[in-house]
C-alpha cells in the first residue's frame, strides 16, 4: 500500500453540550482529528464508554458544529470528512459510518445539520487513528462521495463501492480480499471484482449486479 502524508492534528476525550437539554449530564466522545496531504480533514467521533449523556449518533450533528468551532474554524466545511465509530461490544462488531452534513453559516458561526449514514466499513476491532491512516487513500477523496453497490461475500464480509468525480474506491470487510490502494475507473472495478470471485460463489453474478447498480447510480445520482 501506497505511503499516506497524514497529521495527527487532535486525538483524544471531547466534551460536548446540548443546549436544548441542560438536565442533561455533560457528554463526552473520543474524537481523532488528521489532516491530509491533499488538503482534506477527515474526523472520527467515538462512542466513549465513560459517557453518561447523549450518545455521539444521537448528537453528531452538535458535536460536529462544536468540533469545528474548536479546531477547523478556517477549514471550509466542503473539505472535511465526518466518521461515526461505533466499538466492538457484546451485541455487534465495530462499525464505522460515514456521515453526510448540510451546513449552513451564519453570523460567522457554521452548523453541522442533517446527518445521513452510510455504513463504511466493519470489523471486529476499530483503532481510528490506525484506521485514519491505513485508508487514507480513500478517505481523502470521500468529500464528494456516494456508494453506488454493496454486496455480501460468503463468509458475510461486506464489500462496498464508492463513488467521486473522480473514480471509484472498493471496501471490504474481508481480510482475504485481494483490493488496490488507488483509484480505478468502471472497468477495474470490474477486473477486482471478477478476481475476488472465489469470495462469492458460482451462484452470484457480481460483474452483473455492479454494472446494473452503475448504470442506476448515473441515470439517478447524476454521477
Amino acid at each position: 500500500m501506497s505511503e499516506i502524508t497524514m497529521e495527527v492534528l487532535y486525538s483524544g476525550v471531547f466534551q460536548y453540550q446540548i443546549p436544548q437539554s441542560p438536565k442533561v449530564p455533560l457528554s463526552q466522545c473520543t474524537i481523532d482529528i488528521v489532516r491530509y496531504n491533499n488538503g482534506v480533514y477527515c474526523v472520527i467521533m467515538s462512542e466513549n464508554k465513560n459517557n453518561k449523556g447523549i450518545s455521539v449518533t444521537n448528537a453528531c450533528d452538535r458535536i460536529a458544529t462544536q468540533a469545528y468551532a474548536k479546531f477547523l474554524t478556517n477549514i471550509s466545511p466542503d473539505k472535511i470528512v465526518w466518521l461515526e465509530h461505533s466499538p466492538a461490544s457484546r451485541m455487534h462488531k465495530a462499525h464505522l459510518d460515514l456521515i453526510q452534513f448540510q451546513h449552513t453559516l451564519k453570523e460567522g458561526t457554521v452548523s453541522f445539520t442533517n446527518p445521513q449514514w452510510k455504513r463504511f466499513s466493519e470489523a471486529s476491532q476499530i483503532v481510528p487513528v490506525d484506521f485514519l491512516r491505513n485508508y487514507g487513500y480513500i478517505l481523502k477523496e470521500l468529500c464528494n462521495a456516494n456508494m453506488i453497490f454493496a454486496i455480501e461475500d460468503k463468509s458475510n464480509h461486506h464489500w462496498r463501492v464508492w463513488a467521486n468525480p473522480e473514480g471509484f474506491f472498493i471496501v471490504s470487510s474481508n481480510p482475504a480480499a485481494a483490493l488496490p490502494d488507488s483509484m480505478l475507473d468502471a472497468p477495474g472495478v470490474t477486473v477486482v471484482l471478477k478476481s475476488n470471485a472465489h469470495l462469492f460463489g458460482p451462484d452470484i453474478d457480481i460483474e452483473g449486479q455492479f454494472t446494473a447498480a452503475l448504470m442506476s447510480g448515473f441515470l439517478n445520482k447524476g454521477l
